[in-house]
């Protein structure tokens, strides 16, 4: 929970991370501040970065470095089932992760599931460039809970990608192993899954226990690492997620994808590199598969 004291300044935006690290963001105007049903929204426009989206006085995008994150969480997975047709975004409400499966004529169908309409809202005010993506025909918006959408949807999909909040309070659910069955009745044999997994270095609790949940319930889990601008250490990590090893890629056969369109970060290379793990993730991932809980960092 951000310290008061903090917010008494004038132009200053917090982000507090543990009791002695956070970051500072200097801002020219405070565009947004809504409170939800869930969760706290603001929208800040800063000189050098452009607007910025925070959600629970955590940053979530800057205009300037969205590509990264953005294009990781779709290109891995979409570049890796290179049949994929239909495809889940769980929360993503401001329609980035949307904005580059789009890219993909192969694709035929979206199915956008965010449980707070503030989100698509306000992002639409102020992020109508990234947003506009959810007006696209092959896209359904449905504002729900991810994880009972999953538990009682009765059609199959290629892709599933879970573009979350850090799962603490209504995102908790998205690291349980109800959810993560629900994804892989839904993905059927050949399906793949990415997930938004927090930061290994400062959250190896959060880190631990979903890759440890997500390994009860599929057989092929690895870690995908995102330099991240912003992010909190930079290092971020995805799950990447199959039942089978068909379009488990962690390497991408060369001609068997093309870009869709121009991109700024993705290619077959970063790919492959995003798959090999520091020692130190390989070690929290030896203690996932033993149990949930973190007892101890190994750094």
């Amino acid at each position: 929970m951000i310290d008061p004291r903090l917010l008494e300044k004038e132009n200053v935006f917090y982000e507090e991370h543990d009791s002695g690290y956070g970051a500072v963001y200097i801002y020219e105007e405070h565009l947004a501040e809504v409170r939800s049903r869930y969760q706290k929204i603001d929208v800040i426009r800063t000189k050098e970065h452009g607007k910025m989206l925070f959600i629970d006085y955590y940053m979530m995008f800057t205009e300037d470095s969205e590509f990264v994150y953005h294009e990781m969480m779709v290109h891995v997975p979409l570049a890796a089932h290179s049949e994929a047709r239909k495809v889940l975004v769980i929360g993503g409400g401001d329609g980035g992760v949307v904005r580059e499966v789009l890219k993909y004529p192969r694709v035929e169908r979206i199915t956008l599931v965010e449980i707070d309409e503030e989100v698509i809202k306000v992002c639409r005010e102020h992020f109508p460039e990234i947003t506009r993506s959810l007006d696209d025909p092959r896209v359904e918006v449905v504002i729900g809970d991810g994880v009972k959408f999953v538990k009682e949807l009765e059609e199959s999909y290629d892709v599933i990608i879970v573009d979350s909040t850090d799962p603490y309070g209504v995102a908790e659910l998205l690291i349980s192993t109800e959810f993560y069955q629900g994804c892989r009745r839904v993905l059927g044999e050949h399906g793949v899954m990415i997930q938004q997994m927090a930061s290994p270095f400062f959250t190896p609790d959060v880190f631990v226990k979903g890759f440890h949940n997500m390994m009860e319930v599929f057989p092929l889990v690895s870690p995908v690492l995102v330099p991240a601008p912003f992010y909190v250490s930079s290092d971020w990590a995805l799950a990447f997620a199959s039942g089978s090893q068909r379009f488990f890629r962690k390497e991408i056969p060369s001609g068997s994808w093309h870009p869709p369109g121009p991109l700024k970060y993705y290619n077959p290379e970063v790919h492959q590199a995003s798959f090999c793990l520091p020692n130190f993730v390989k070690e929290l991932m030896q203690i996932a598969s033993r149990t949930p809980v973190l007892e101890k960092k190994p750094f």
